[in-house]
């Protein structure tokens, strides 16, 4: 599970692919679970709410002489975190985190059915009152992806990122599966994972069954003089309706299941990485807990 863990952290800071124009405000709750030792001792306990807004929108758009999109886009992304810890004996997780990032993000067709998404930004990933040039992360990538079909696109490239305070390089993936109509099915791992299927009930309602999601926050933290970063990667499944209230836009709510909230301090170092990534101990976790979501989603 650890490197698991630690390989879907690295490839969710690289990670930053959207390509369409769009926008989301949202609020997620996780009230207090336990939290524990590989051994299944309790360390202590914690609730999570997290605040998070994004934006993505595409500056030029051009058609090649096949009618295949070139296409340049910029993405804004911030999350806010507060952790409530409670009665830590292991206190390695920050009270609070504050991220931003912005990254630019190039499609260009290299043939009829392969085309490559490339990505370059930077953030901030720090608590509110500890921002230093030590909290700026740098990530890269490149992916080359194949059309399937109209709906269906498979690709795979590499990513480069400064977490670790050394460039390390690390393999990507690229899945976009979506069906639409009155019923809807989507898999996506680009910027994220997801799995989810929809039913329309309406003009303006939606019920979205979001079987497995995928994300995380991360904070560089100085620890006794030493730069280390706190990782932390969450998957849920919650039942989330939709209400209409633009020609593009909604609000929804979402209740469901936190099954894993993992938590980790690395020293950001080659050795630090090394250790933990192929370390046969697990992460730290909280137990399950109930989720809460709620927000806005737009798209231009």
């Amino acid at each position: 599970m650890r490197r698991f863990s630690y390989l879907l952290f690295l490839l969710l800071l690289v990670a930053a692919i959207d390509g369409f124009a769009q926008g989301v405000i949202k609020t997620e709750y996780m009230p207090a679970s336990s939290f524990r030792d590989e051994a299944g001792n309790k360390l202590g306990s914690g609730d999570l709410l997290k605040f998070t807004g994004a934006y993505t929108l595409p500056f030029s758009l051009k058609q090649n002489a096949s009618g295949q999109p070139i296409m340049w886009s910029a993405s804004v992304r911030g999350t806010y975190a507060i952790l409530n810890n409670r009665h830590m004996a292991l206190d390695i997780h920050p009270d609070e985190v504050l991220s931003g990032s912005l990254n630019l993000t190039h499609v260009r067709p290299l043939s009829k059915k392969w085309y490559m998404i490339a990505s370059l930004g930077a953030g901030i990933y720090s608590a509110p009152d500890a921002i230093t040039w030590q909290s700026v992360l740098v990530n890269g990538g490149v992916i080359f992806v194949y059309k399937c079909r109209k709906n269906l696109d498979i690709g795979v490239g590499a990513g480069l990122t400064n977490s670790f305070g050394v460039p390390i390089a690390m393999p990507m993936f690229f899945l976009n599966w979506q069906l639409s109509g009155n019923y809807e099915v989507n898999v996506n791992l680009s910027s994220g994972v997801e799995v989810s299927g929809a039913v329309r009930l309406g003009d303006r309602f939606k019920l979205r069954l979001v079987a497995m999601e995928m994300d995380g926050i991360s904070s560089v933290m100085d620890v006794e003089g030493k730069s280390m970063i706190y990782a932390s990667v969450m998957m849920r499944s919650y039942l989330c309706p939709e209400y209409r209230i633009g020609k593009k836009s909604c609000l929804y709510l979402g209740i469901g299941g936190n099954w894993l909230r993992s938590g980790d301090l690395t020293k950001r170092t080659l050795k630090g990485f090394v250790d933990n990534m192929f370390s046969d101990k697990d992460d730290p976790y909280f137990n399950p807990t109930v989720y809460f979501s709620a927000g806005v989603k737009c798209e231009f």
